[in-house]
C-alpha cells in the first residue's frame, strides 16, 4: 500500500491567484507564456499562449523580408509585332544598303538619286517600327538631306 501523505477535501489547499503573474519569453518562438508564481507541484498548471504575430502569407520557407524593399527597375519590353516586326528589321537594313545607292546616284545621275532616296525614306520610315529607332532615324534624315540635294541638282 502506499503510504504517502494525500490530501483531503477537508485541507485548505491554496488556490492558484492570477494577480501576479510572471511572463517568461519562449526561447523557440515568440509566443508568451503567463506562469503563476504560486504554482506547487500538485496543483495544475495554468498557462496561456499569446501570440502577436501575424499570420504569414507565402511560402513558408521563402527567407523573412529585410526592413528594405528592393526597387525593381522597370522592364524594357518591345511589342511582339510578328512578322511586322522582322520587316522592320529588313527596312533599317534596306534603308542602310541604299544609303551607299544614293550617294553614287547623286554624283552620276541625280534624277535617278531622287527615286533612291524616296525609297530610302519610305524604308526607313517602316524601319522606326523595329528596335533600332536611333540608328532609322539617322538613315530617315540623311535619306532626307540626300532627296533635297538630288532633287536641286536634277533641277537646275
Amino acid at each position: 500500500m502506499d503510504n504517502s501523505p494525500q490530501p483531503t477535501p477537508d485541507e485548505d489547499n491554496p488556490s492558484p491567484s492570477l494577480t501576479n503573474p510572471v511572463q517568461e519569453p519562449d526561447p523557440v518562438g515568440d509566443e508568451e507564456v503567463q506562469v503563476d508564481e504560486n504554482v506547487n507541484d500538485d496543483a495544475p498548471v495554468m498557462a496561456r499562449i499569446v501570440d502577436d504575430t501575424p499570420d504569414r502569407i507565402g511560402s513558408p520557407f521563402a527567407a523573412a523580408p529585410s526592413g528594405k524593399k528592393r526597387q525593381r527597375l522597370p522592364a524594357v519590353t518591345f511589342h511582339d509585332l510578328g512578322p511586322l516586326q522582322y520587316t522592320a528589321i529588313g527596312g533599317v537594313v534596306a534603308a542602310t544598303m541604299l544609303l551607299g545607292f544614293a550617294i553614287i546616284a547623286l554624283a552620276w545621275f541625280p534624277p535617278g538619286g531622287c527615286i533612291i532616296t524616296a525609297l530610302g525614306c519610305a524604308t526607313a520610315t517602316l524601319g522606326l517600327h523595329s528596335k533600332f529607332k536611333r540608328i532609322t532615324t539617322g538613315m530617315l534624315v540623311t535619306h532626307a538631306c540626300l532627296f533635297v540635294a538630288c532633287f536641286i541638282t536634277a533641277s537646275t
